[in-house]
């Protein structure tokens, strides 16, 4: 159970940067000037102030990654933050986004989450 205390900070900052960027470029994509092209729409997406916090959240998990790889076996730590950021990316794209949540998909966290418990028991 420490693992997880541990990783979740990660994960739950992971998991926003990635989910918040999939929405802010879709809504980016409608409404930036659809003749800027290459480097001038990239640079339209990374000064939307959303856009900066998912990148802000990334760089925080990588610092709280720092610290907890520091403290923990990272055999056991990175499983857990994979699996749990896999389970709550997958999740969150289905309620927010209503991307489909087929069986694979239910079989696969199942699948992860159940390894991630055995990795971690072991």
């Amino acid at each position: 159970m420490r693992i997880f205390f541990a990783v979740l900070p990660t994960v739950l900052l992971v998991a926003y940067s990635q989910i918040v960027v999939k929405w802010r470029v879709g809504i980016l994509a409608t409404t930036i000037d659809l003749q800027r092209t290459g480097v001038t729409r990239y640079i339209a997406y990374l000064l939307d102030p959303f856009v900066l916090s998912a990148y802000v959240a990334g760089l925080l998990g990588s610092f709280v990654w720092l610290f907890t790889v520091s403290k923990l076996p990272l055999a056991l730590a990175f499983p857990v933050y994979q699996g749990l950021t896999f389970f709550l990316v997958v999740i969150a794209s289905a309620m927010i986004f209503n991307e489909p949540m087929t069986s694979a998909k239910v079989i696969g966290i199942a699948m992860i989450l159940g390894g991630v418990i055995v990795g971690t028991r072991g």
